[in-house]
């Protein structure tokens, strides 16, 4: 098993970061802060302090609804771009929020953004999305006629990661919670994508020689950060693997600083 980490990615990320002479504000929207939600938060904090760029940490109360947060968004100003940490809460109307959000989107989360995808326009993919485009594009793999899997099937993730492998002309079959078959599904792929958030669910049973794994999932067990593939049952096999803490969670905040420092500068 040959681990691909984010070290290169890190580094070529924060130069162009370092680079970026705009001065930009982002604005976080929330409505809970704890578990991986916090989790998040602080890591874009943390990372927008290093690169001196001013934020805007607005948590919505549980009384609160998508009336209110875009009543807030229409009376701030100068803001560069903004992304929302979901879940949110249930009297929360996400179609609501996706229909008149004011700010440039930076997470793929508007409906104008989610059309632009549609249309093979991937400037604006949700951030977890581009990390995963940002390994794939880094171990230079060639997409076409490959087979892929996506074990996830929302509007983060699996359909905008659908249309952009298709548009690579990769073969792509995307995982739901009723998908059958799918030891022998993943065994044939070359390429799988997991993030349906179940510690260590895909054990060595799923894979086989020669593959490419990438780990989207994210589970915390005792405070300890599991993705969704159990690593030490596929040691022994010869895959690349791009794993969950290492990879794509590892380059996703700056990512979204990236969108936010070069779009529209």
């Amino acid at each position: 098993m040959k681990i691909i980490n984010s070290d290169k990615i890190i580094e070529n990320l924060i130069k162009k970061i370092k680079k970026n002479k705009y001065k930009k504000k982002l604005l976080i929207i929330s409505q809970i802060n704890k578990g991986p939600v916090l989790a998040y938060k602080k890591a874009i904090l943390k990372r927008c302090e290093e690169f001196e760029i001013d934020v805007v940490d607005k948590l919505f109360s549980n009384d609160q609804n998508h009336i209110d947060i875009i009543e807030y968004c229409n009376k701030i100003s100068n803001i560069d771009g903004f992304i929302i940490l979901q879940p949110l809460d249930s009297n929360t109307d996400l179609k609501y929020l996706r229909n008149n959000m004011p700010f440039n989107d930076l997470d793929g989360f508007t409906y104008e953004s989610l059309g632009k995808i549609m249309d093979k326009d991937f400037s604006h993919m949700p951030q977890t999305a581009r990390s995963v485009i940002k390994f794939i594009e880094y171990m230079n793999i060639d997409l076409k006629g490959k087979d892929v899997i996506v074990a996830n099937s929302n509007n983060v993730i699996g359909k905008p990661l659908f249309m952009y492998l298709n548009s690579k002309k990769a073969t792509v079959t995307m995982f739901n919670s009723k998908s059958e078959n799918q030891i022998e599904k993943v065994k044939n792929a070359d390429i799988f994508i997991s993030a349906i958030g179940i510690a260590n669910y895909y054990d060595k049973k799923y894979f086989k020689d020669g593959q490419i794994l990438i780990d989207v999932g994210t589970s915390y067990i005792d405070g300890v950060l599991y993705g969704d593939i159990d690593y030490e049952s596929i040691s022994p096999l010869n895959i690349d693997l791009v794993s969950s803490k290492k990879g794509v969670a590892s380059i996703t905040t700056l990512s979204l600083i990236e969108s936010l420092l070069y779009k529209n500068s």
